[in-house]
């Protein structure tokens, strides 16, 4: 008996000597006091969320702060429901280029406004309460994530493999060497082509994928924003699969934590640490359910549809009703259908 419980004693020591060294590392490498992630630990242990399913607006910016534009519209808008029980993401993407009738602007325009608010915390509210309007769901947190941020997401992971069913070469593409210096001599378009097959994506090509609409007039071909939502949700599912197969790396989590500091968001690191412990058991059948929005010309067919006229001289699409009520319908319908 005294040495079955020397042995355990032993044992207890040793663990408990490793994680004193590791949190005292994670401390100097985080500037976190030695105790923070012990009682972050502890509390997500214990956290119990309000909400079952949490609802998400994810905002992928592109910043540009040069001679040529200055802006910091949203390009990619995704709608994301988690559903922890089921192991199941919902993403439906938004075009930019719907017009909200709260704001009176697309709503790539949303982001932008929210920082004419006095904290962070007005800031997310003025996002959620309109993606809310427009959707049709409460929006429970807000994830932004610049260009920048996605090419040093895939370095982190050793880039992402996709395969692509229709390839697509833009001839258009804004030429980041003109854009750094005009007196160059770089011309002001670049050609960047995918071809279809498998493909491998980093921080080398990873915005050109995301980024290219002008690669032909139909988003069957490739082009336009509609063809770059489908090529941004092909994207989300290969991240979110390479994710799930290097949550075993220690190294590739410490990575991940430090990446995740950088970000705009809403997150606690105690309600972020409890989601994960939830799906711990379940993370290997995360399923991804994409649902496309119905987008054309025909208001009578179509949830979202282009005018025959500019709105506040803008080509912009529109809601089939002004309330958003068809589009209300459409994305609860589809969550409560799986």
């Amino acid at each position: 008996m005294k040495k079955t419980l020397k042995i355990f004693l032993i044992i207890l020591f040793f663990i408990l000597f490793i994680a004193i060294i590791s949190f005292a590392y994670l401390s100097k490498k985080t500037n976190q006091s030695f105790f923070y992630f012990p009682k972050t630990i502890i509390s997500a242990l214990k956290y119990s969320p309000v909400i079952d399913k949490p609802n998400f607006i994810i905002l992928g910016v592109d910043k540009r702060d040069d001679w040529l534009e200055k802006t910091l519209t949203t390009d990619t808008i995704i709608f994301s429901q988690l559903d922890p029980q089921k192991a199941k993401i919902h993403l439906f993407s938004l075009p930019r280029d719907l017009w909200s009738y709260f704001t009176d602007t697309k709503i790539n325009q949303i982001y932008p406004l929210s920082l004419e608010k006095n904290d962070s915390q007005a800031k997310f509210e003025f996002i959620s309460e309109n993606f809310a309007s427009i959707s049709g769901q409460p929006i429970d947190r807000v994830l932004v994530l610049s260009t920048e941020n996605l090419k040093e997401l895939a370095d982190i992971l050793g880039g992402v493999d996709l395969y692509l069913e229709t390839g697509f070469k833009d001839e258009l593409y804004p030429n980041q060497a003109y854009i750094k210096d005009p007196d160059s001599g770089a011309p002001i378009y670049k050609t960047v082509e995918f071809k279809s097959g498998p493909l491998h994506l980093d921080s080398r090509n990873i915005s050109e994928f995301v980024r290219s609409r002008k690669s032909a007039d139909t988003a069957s071909n490739g082009g336009t924003d509609l063809g770059r939502i489908e090529r941004q949700q092909l994207l989300i599912n290969a991240l979110i699969d390479k994710l799930k197969s290097s949550l075993h790396s220690p190294e590739i989590l410490f990575k991940l934590y430090q990446f995740w500091g950088t970000l705009e968001h809403n997150f606690s690191d105690t309600e972020l640490l409890s989601y994960l412990f939830r799906f711990r058991s379940s993370l290997s059948k995360i399923e991804i359910i994409r649902h496309s929005i119905s987008i054309g010309e025909d208001p009578k067919v179509n949830l979202i549809y282009h005018p025959q006229k500019f709105i506040n001289a803008q080509w912009v699409y529109l809601p089939q009703n002004k309330d958003y009520s068809s589009l209300h319908t459409f994305i609860s319908q589809s969550l409560n259908s799986l």
